[in-house]
C-alpha cells in the first residue's frame, strides 16, 4: 500500500511497502532542476547534484562510496527539468544506514574549494561528451528552438562558462531557496517497517530543516516553430521534431502515450515498419512523449544518411498525414493499450521504479502514484480520445525541427511542414 504523509515543516514522505521483495529503494527528491534556473544559474542544479557526493565534515568522497559499497548498496543521483534526486537501492537490512548517509550529504556537504575545482572539470568533461554526441546535440538544440532561451530550452548540464563561474556562495544561495522542507519528497519502496521508516525520516530529515517557504511554482513557456541546425561532420543526419503536447497530470497524456506507442514506440510501430523496415531509410527511428509541469511535447527522432535525409523527412510527414486522415485501427488501439498497461505493471514490480514513480507524482501533481488508477484510465481510453490527441498534437504550424550533420540540401522545417 502506498501512502503520503506531510511531516512538520512541510516535508512529504511517500511509503510503498512490498511484501514480495527483499530490497528497498530510498529516494530524496527536491522539486528543482533546470526549469528553475535563471540564465546565470543554468547548470547549477546538476552541479550541486555532483557536489553532494564530494564530502561532509565526517565523510570524504571516498568514504561515501566505500561505506555504501561495503554494504552492497547502490547509490546514485540525477538531475531533470523539475527535480533532482539522490537515492539508494539496498537489501532491506540497510535502510537505516542509507537514510543516515543520504541525510548527511543532503544537509552537511561542505562544498570545499578544491573539491569544487576538481568537480567542475568532471562536469566540463560531461558537457564535452554530450557535445560529441550528435543525438544529444540535436535534442538540446531542438529544445532551444522550441522553448527559446528559457529554462525549458537550456541544457540540463548547463553551459561550460556557467559551470566555471559557480562559487560556494552561489550553491548556498540556491540550496537555501530550493532545498527546503516543503520542496522535498522522501520516497521509500520495497521491504521495510513502516513505523520505523517514518521515525527515521523524522530523525534524519524532517527535524533538520529550517522553517522556510516553498519557492514559486513554474509557469508555462510559450513554444515556437523554429529550426535548430548545427554543422557536424557526421556519417548520419540526426533529425528531430517537436510538437506541443499535454502536461504531466493531464488525463489526455494517456492518449498521447498510447499514440506514441503506435506511431514510433516499438518494432511494430508505424515509423519502425514503414521508414526502417520497408524503406530502409534509418536504423534509429522513434517517437516519445515528454510531460512536464506546465508544458508537454511529442518528439520524433530519425538518424539517416544525409543523402536520404529529405526522403526520410518526407516519409515521416506522410505517416503523420496518414494519422490525421485515417486515424488508427482497432487492432493498433487494442495492442497499444496492452503495451501501455504492461509498462505500468512491470514498473510497479520494481522497488526502485515504484520509489521513482511515487516521488515524481508527488512533485508534479501533489498526489501519490496509483497503479490501479493508471490502469483504469488506460482501460477507459476510446478511439475518439486517440483521434483528439492526433488532432491536438500534429499541428504543423507549431512544430520545431532540429538537424545535426553535414549541411542539408533542403529546408528541414519547411519539408516537415509541407511548404
Amino acid at each position: 500500500m502506498n501512502k503520503i504523509y506531510t511531516l512538520p515543516g512541510g516535508l512529504r514522505l511517500v511509503l510503498n511497502d512490498m511484501e514480495t521483495t527483499r530490497s528497498a529503494a530510498v529516494g530524496v527528491y527536491v522539486a528543482c532542476g533546470a526549469a528553475n534556473e535563471s540564465a546565470e544559474r543554468s547548470g547549477i542544479s546538476h552541479f550541486i547534484e555532483h557536489m553532494l557526493f564530494k564530502g561532509t565534515p565526517t565523510r570524504t568522497a571516498y568514504d561515501i562510496a566505500d561505506e555504501m559499497e561495503s554494504l552492497g548498496v547502490q547509490i546514485n543521483a540525477f538531475t531533470a527539468r523539475h527535480m533532482t534526486s539522490y537515492y539508494t537501492i539496498s537489501t532491506f537490512e540497510h535502510v537505516d544506514s542509507c537514510m543516515e548517509l543520504l541525510s548527511d550529504i543532503f544537509f552537511n556537504s561542505v562544498f570545499g574549494k578544491e573539491d569544487m575545482a576538481r568537480e567542475k572539470q568532471v562536469v566540463l568533461e560531461e558537457i564535452s561528451r554530450s557535445e560529441d554526441d550528435p543525438e544529444d546535440v540535436c535534442f538540446d538544440g531542438l529544445a532551444k528552438a522550441f522553448y527559446g532561451d528559457t529554462p525549458m530550452g537550456r541544457p540540463i548540464l548547463g553551459y561550460a562558462e556557467n559551470v566555471k563561474s559557480f562559487t560556494r556562495e552561489d550553491i548556498r544561495a540556491y540550496t537555501d531557496e530550493f532545498y527546503v522542507a516543503p520542496n522535498t519528497v522522501v520516497s521509500v519502496a520495497g521491504k521495510f517497517d513502516r513505523e520505523a521508516v517514518e521515525g527515521l525520516v523524522r530523525k534524519y530529515f524532517a527535524e533538520k530543516f529550517s522553517p522556510k517557504p516553498a519557492p514559486a511554482d513554474i509557469c508555462a513557456v510559450e513554444t515556437r516553430s523554429q529550426l535548430f541546425f548545427k554543422e557536424k561532420p557526421t556519417e548520419q543526419a540526426n533529425i528531430a521534431f517537436m510538437f506541443p503536447s499535454y502536461t504531466y497530470g493531464d488525463d489526455r497524456l494517456y492518449a498521447a502515450m498510447l499514440l506514441s506507442n503506435i506511431f514510433g514506440g516499438g518494432m511494430s510501430s508505424r515509423l519502425f515498419q514503414n521508414v526502417r523496415e520497408r524503406r530502409g531509410l534509418a536504423y534509429d527511428i522513434y517517437s516519445l512523449t515528454s510531460a512536464m509541469k506546465a508544458n508537454g511535447c511529442f518528439e520524433i527522432f530519425v538518424g539517416t544518411n544525409p543523402k536520404t535525409a529529405k526522403t526520410a523527412v518526407d516519409a515521416i510527414r506522410e505517416e503523420i498525414l496518414l494519422l490525421l486522415d485515417k486515424g488508427i485501427t482497432e487492432r493498433e488501439f487494442s495492442k497499444g493499450k496492452e503495451q501501455l498497461k504492461a509498462g505500468n505493471v512491470l514498473g510497479a514490480e520494481s522497488a526502485v521504479s515504484l520509489m521513482r514513480a511515487n516521488a515524481k507524482s508527488v512533485i508534479m501533481t501533489g498526489e501519490v502514484y496509483d497503479l490501479d488508477e493508471s490502469l483504469a484510465k488506460i482501460n477507459a481510453l476510446t478511439m475518439s480520445d486517440i483521434r483528439n490527441a492526433i488532432e491536438d498534437i500534429f499541428d504543423f504550424g507549431k512544430v520545431a525541427a532540429g538537424y545535426v550533420g553535414v549541411t542539408p540540401d533542403f529546408d528541414v522545417l519547411a519539408s516537415v511542414k509541407g511548404v
